[in-house]
């Protein structure tokens, strides 16, 4: 007598695309890994870190830890409706960032979008939606940079090609925002009629959270709020460059434009799904410094400082922040600037 095979369950096509991302990540983590050891020099890169100025490094620390301050305020700005605390805001913002760079998919904002969900009255959907508009005003800063670059030095042609590709996309992205901003009362109310007519269950689980992610996005409808939001961004990315210049000082590489590109092209490179973007992150750098002629060992050198900067200042940070937990009061001049 013949039986059936019994068949394994198939894994559904998300876990599937997830696990083929993981391991495309991990296959151009290994290969940069390899391009770049295979022609390394490791006695010359212990001595670039070993010479190098680290009282530039600290500095650089500092510098990162203002860019979270000005990115919690512009964070603020885009919660206006539902204000929160300064401290529970730098401590979301932090375990964001962390989890950003650890886990795949941008795992990180969901992340701070809960932890922030029960402050004042702040719901998770709320928190999702500032945090999308956050990725605007960044692709318009890295849009303003590539742009700013192509200017200032000459670059290849890929650069500009990538440069243009971000403008198409933010411009379509800004039109269709813009459209339904504009038709905004109009497609909430063919929303609630089709959640009505697929059922009153699903209205009565989709159309609040709809209504809060909508009215998110109000702050771009807001004048003052659309300037201070602007403000924030340009310090932000100001302070990011900043801290580029001062660890490419620690190793001798004094080029504000080499470190401008740093920040556009570690930007741009930050959605390859590897687990703190190991070897990913050093190979932009390298790559980048390359085009100004800067030696391999010295490039690796100043990516790896600037590589451990960047993961571990949040977490020390972080750290404190939790200990003291909600004890934490806003400083004065944290929500008077």
């Amino acid at each position: 007598m013949s039986s059936k095979p019994s068949l394994a369950p198939t894994p559904p096509a998300s876990s599937r695309l997830v696990g083929l991302r993981w391991a495309l990540g991990l296959l151009a983590a290994a290969l940069s890994c390899w391009l770049l050891a295979r022609d390394l020099n490791w006695q010359e890169l212990g001595e670039a870190l070993h010479s190098a100025d680290y009282r530039w490094v600290a500095a650089a620390v500092l510098v990162t830890f203002a860019s979270y301050i000005t990115r919690v305020w512009r964070w603020q700005v885009l919660l206006w409706q539902t204000p929160v605390r300064f401290g529970a805001a730098l401590r979301a913002l932090l375990v964001g960032q962390l989890l950003n760079g650890a886990l795949p998919l941008r795992s990180g904002d969901v992340a701070r979008a809960l932890w922030v969900r029960s402050e004042r009255g702040s719901g998770a959907t709320v928190a999702l939606g500032t945090i999308a508009l956050e990725k605007i005003w960044d692709l318009l800063a890295l849009l303003g940079c590539g742009v700013m670059l192509l200017i200032w030095i000459p670059l290849p042609d890929w650069f500009a090609e990538s440069t243009g590709g971000v403008g198409l996309t933010v411009a379509i992205g800004l039109l269709v925002l813009g459209l339904g901003l504009w038709q905004q009362e109009r497609l909430l109310h063919w929303a609630a009629v089709g959640l009505m007519a697929l059922s009153p269950r699903w209205y009565g689980l989709v159309w609040p959270r709809l209504q809060q992610l909508t009215g998110s996005l109000s702050s771009l409808q807001q004048p003052r709020l659309t300037a201070q939001a602007a403000l924030w961004t340009v310090l932000t990315w100001g302070l990011y460059a900043l801290a580029n210049q001062l660890i490419l000082a620690a190793f001798g590489i004094a080029a504000w434009p080499a470190a401008c590109l740093l920040l556009v092209t570690l930007m741009a490179g930050g959605t390859v799904p590897v687990p703190g973007r190991l070897g990913i992150y050093e190979g932009i750098v390298v790559a980048s410094l390359a085009l100004f002629e800067f030696p391999l060992n010295q490039a690796l050198a100043a990516g790896l400082v600037l590589h451990l900067v960047s993961m571990a200042t949040p977490l020390v940070v972080l750290v404190p922040l939790l200990a003291l937990g909600n004890h934490t009061t806003t400083p004065v001049w944290a929500d008077h600037l």
